[in-house]
């Protein structure tokens, strides 16, 4: 069953917000907990090493899930846009974007250059940031060799600009029915693009990082949108619990099962069927998160993770700067010494500077949100059609 929402000048729900710190926390986790390979926990594993490998590559689907939502709030706004004032603005809607991810983006595209001109920085470390600074990082990251600079996470903006090319088209001028089948055409050419790659035997980053294979995620945020027709699912907590247990072991299944995330432990392709079954649960699972979340009472959240949610951009951009910065003050320090005492330090040690990192950056996503975002954020606001998501810390 479903609920009705405000029909207003207004769309904003926090609880959403709560889904994107989620989304963070595991796209942060994938980052940072170790493989099987990694000898200071290898020990600890023991058995569980495969399920602790499939549990990396689950939490990567975090970049999945801010994929569907990303679609779903693109979807909700501009079709109240359209029924409020009659048509969809499409200046008005790249104006918006622009002020809400390219300062930030190129900030940190400027802060990786500086990287590169540190000691030990890989050839084509500055080639990489041309591609990544025009939105064809995925590209780039699905086709070229890898070369570390910390800015590899941008590759998923790449693929929400390119998204962003013809949404607000699309939302303008297709009617709802029509919206159903662009959705059937987005899921359409992701799986024709999933099949080749699988008949192919292409390699996990080529399918990981390339924009088509991830628009079966955009499909599924839109028709979420399109089913709930702007009412929240009237479900009870218990029921919302069920559905985020059940997503983690769609995406779990996917993982340690159906091996969709082959490259975690140096696996080979599955095939086209495998793939593309896989790559289709990971979307349900997103879309099922959604409908956990979407309505929930308020109350179930604590407002610092609503804040953090609100500063999720920020978490996303420099949560690898982070890591490098710590892997290079507190890891690579500790690898030098020897001995059984660092020897049984290794693992506390890997935590400790996971941590860290994770304090890092939530104090400079918090710094960039108050001194750098937030001017740009209200600038954004005078061109809002339908006022979504408030500034924190601003009256």
């Amino acid at each position: 069953m479903v609920a009705k929402t405000d029909s207003g000048g207004r769309f904003y729900r926090p609880e959403l917000d709560v889904v994107r710190f989620l989304a963070f926390v595991l796209v942060f986790f994938h980052h940072t907990l170790p493989d099987t390979s990694d000898p200071r926990v290898a020990h600890l594993l023991r058995g569980y090493g495969p399920a602790f490998d499939a549990l990396g590559a689950t939490c990567g689907y975090g970049m999945c899930l801010f994929f569907a939502l990303s679609a779903f709030l693109i979807c909700e706004l501009l079709i109240r846009e359209r029924e409020s004032s009659g048509t969809v603005g499409v200046k008005q809607f790249y104006i918006r974007r622009i002020l809400r991810i390219w300062p930030v983006y190129y900030l940190a595209l400027a802060i990786g250059l500086m990287f590169t001109l540190l000691p030990g920085a890989q050839p084509g470390a500055m080639a990489k940031i041309g591609w990544y600074a025009i939105f064809m990082g995925s590209w780039y990251a699905a086709t070229q060799p890898p070369i570390y600079v910390p800015i590899s996470q941008l590759w998923s903006i790449s693929v929400e600009e390119q998204f962003y090319v013809f949404a607000p088209w699309v939302m303008k001028y297709l009617s709802r029915k029509l919206l159903y089948g662009f959705c059937a055409a987005l899921v359409l050419v992701s799986n024709l693009w999933i099949c080749y790659l699988g008949h192919t035997l292409a390699s996990d980053k080529a399918i990981w990082f390339n924009a088509f294979v991830q628009y079966e995620c955009f499909a599924g945020g839109i028709l979420l949108c399109l089913v709930l027709r702007g009412r929240l699912p009237r479900i009870v907590t218990w029921q919302r619990v069920v559905l985020i247990f059940l997503s983690f072991a769609l995406w779990f299944y996917t993982c340690n099962n159906l091996r969709a995330r082959f490259g975690m432990r140096g696996g080979q392709n599955p095939g086209a069927w495998v793939l593309m079954g896989g790559y289709a649960l990971t979307t349900l699972g997103s879309v099922l998160i959604l409908i956990a979340f979407l309505g929930a009472d308020g109350k179930l959240f604590p407002q610092w993770a609503v804040y953090l949610g609100r500063i999720s951009f920020g978490l996303y951009v420099f949560n690898d700067f982070s890591l490098f910065i710590i892997d290079r003050l507190i890891l690579q320090n500790a690898s030098k010494f020897h001995g059984p005492l660092m020897n049984a330090l290794r693992a506390p040690t890997l935590l400790l500077s996971d941590l860290l990192a994770l304090g890092l950056t939530i104090l400079m996503a918090a710094i960039s949100y108050r001194y750098f975002e937030t001017p740009f954020l209200k600038m954004k606001k005078h061109h809002a059609v339908i006022e979504s998501q408030p500034i924190a810390g601003a009256s």
